[in-house]
């Protein structure tokens, strides 16, 4: 024999826990500090890099307005430069050849022109002192050409011309500087950019994951332990995630544990209560039916009308005492189970003995069907008083002159066990709500007689050892299906 304790509705048998974190650990900062924190190094690390582009972004621009307004002017003019050059090296061929004719004073102003651009040329170039000594020289060996005479007129030229040559070198060699530095700005900046993209990215996947970590998963645990509650089942919240969020949830265990020392003290004082209430009721009722054996006289028919209403009655509300018990036992985890191999069949006739008188007051029957050998692991009594809460509810409903059946064969998960009447059945949106305490199904806009704990306490009963139970409509009546485990190896 096993002894089992337990209950599901609003006890603390379920227990839920918010996350796997137990709340032990040293302390986390503030929600609000992390979120700050969090930001500020964000901003931080995107004004950095954005910072970095821009600077880059700036030497690109440097470069462009060098090689706009410095490098290519300056090319044009020494292109200008270099061709006045050669108009003057030709007009002193010509007067070496003939010098009655002027070519000499016509290379003279040439040079002259020279002279005056580079002179021009020369405050615009103190950035670039390499080119400025470029254009000295040429400024010096201009002076010597235009002063050389016919027998050095030859070696003034080479040197003129290796001057200009080098002037045109340092300036294609700032020209590619300038390109290189360019181009080279233009990839960081492009690098940079691309960075901050993928910060931006990486910083928006770990906000959503560090939300789902400090707030999702904790705040769903919360979640789960107020549905459960409102459940009327206990929940376990664990204490897990921001210090906002643990003190919410530590509010709620206190709640549940004020929550918990009420509903013990309110099962304690039904208790009581029942109990003084249930002595004087099995008095009426003893005292009635030693009347109704007319052991102390002959009773006439009107006498025995009243007494069979006073029996009834008072029979009633004895069992809307043992439900009320019942449903704060199962509350309190203090209803107690005896699990043990049962067979189906004497349990039946135990049943239909019960149930014969009440049955036979609306001409209804009952037939009884067992359909296996095997037994069923349960209480017996608790599984006697589930099958008499859903024969009780049958009768209630059937029609008079009708029967209810019970079946009884195997089962996949165990042994399965029908209930139906053949009465009007249950609106299909109402057939879970049936299982609600104390709800119940009104007919014609009036409410049945009874306290509407029976199939609340019967899926609570039949769960709790290990079973389901369900409704459904047959078309015509209402069909009651649960099954429990086994209770016996299979030959």
């Amino acid at each position: 024999m096993q002894k089992l304790r337990a209950s599901r509705i609003a006890g603390p048998s379920h227990l839920r826990l918010s996350s796997t974190d137990t709340g032990s650990g040293p302390p986390r900062a503030s929600l609000l500090r992390r979120v700050l924190g969090f930001a500020l190094a964000t901003v931080i690390a995107v004004t950095a890099i954005s910072a970095l582009a821009l600077r880059a972004v700036q030497t690109l621009q440097d470069s462009s307005d060098t090689l706009l307004r410095v490098a290519i002017p300056l090319q044009r003019d020494a292109l200008r430069i270099s061709a006045l050059q050669e108009q003057a090296e030709f007009y002193e061929r010509l007067a070496a050849v003939l010098p009655q004719q002027g070519y000499r004073e016509t290379s003279a102003k040439l040079l002259q022109q020279e002279q005056e651009q580079l002179a021009e040329l020369l405050p615009k170039l103190a950035a670039y002192p390499q080119i400025a000594a470029d254009l000295h020289g040429l400024q010096t060996q201009l002076q010597a050409f235009s002063q050389a005479d016919a027998n050095q007129l030859y070696a003034a030229q080479v040197l003129l011309d290796a001057r200009m040559k080098k002037l045109s070198s340092d300036l294609q060699e700032l020209f590619q500087q300038e390109a290189d530095r360019a181009a080279k700005a233009r990839q960081h900046a492009t690098w940079l950019i691309l960075a901050l993209v993928l910060l931006s990215a990486l910083l928006a996947i770990l906000v959503s994951w560090r939300v789902q970590v400090s707030l999702s998963r904790p705040l769903h645990g919360i979640l789960a332990a107020l549905e459960d509650m409102a459940a009327g089942r206990s929940a376990l919240v664990a204490e897990a995630g921001p210090p906002e969020l643990r003190a919410v949830a530590k509010s709620i265990s206190l709640m549940q544990e004020r929550l918990a020392e009420e509903e013990k003290l309110r099962h304690l004082f039904l208790s009581q209560i029942s109990h003084e209430l249930k002595t004087p009721l099995a008095s009426a009722r003893s005292g009635a039916e030693l009347l109704l054996s007319e052991r102390f006289g002959a009773l006439d028919a009107r006498q025995r009308e009243i007494l069979e209403i006073i029996n009834r009655q008072v029979h009633e509300l004895f069992l809307a005492i043992q439900e009320m018990l019942d449903l704060h036992a199962l509350r309190a985890r203090s209803l107690d189970y005896h699990l043990e191999p049962v067979e189906p069949a004497s349990l039946l006739r135990e049943l239909e003995l019960r149930f014969r008188s009440l049955l036979e007051q609306k001409g209804q029957k009952l037939q009884c069907g067992v359909q296996t050998s095997r037994r069923v692991r349960a209480d017996p009594q608790r599984l006697l008083q589930i099958l008499s809460n859903l024969v009780t509810n049958a009768h209630k409903y059937a029609p008079a002159e009708s029967r209810i059946e019970i079946a009884v064969a195997e089962g996949p998960q165990g042994v399965d066990f029908r209930v139906r009447d053949y009465g009007k059945g249950i609106p299909e949106a109402l057939l879970e709500k049936v299982f609600e305490e104390f709800f119940q199904v009104r007919e014609k806009g009036v409410l049945s007689k009874g306290t509407g704990l029976g199939l609340a306490i019967t899926r609570e009963l039949v769960e709790a050892q290990g079973g389901r139970i369900s409704l459904r409509n047959a078309r015509p009546g209402l069909l009651a299906e649960f099954w429990l485990p086994y209770g016996d190896a299979h030959a």
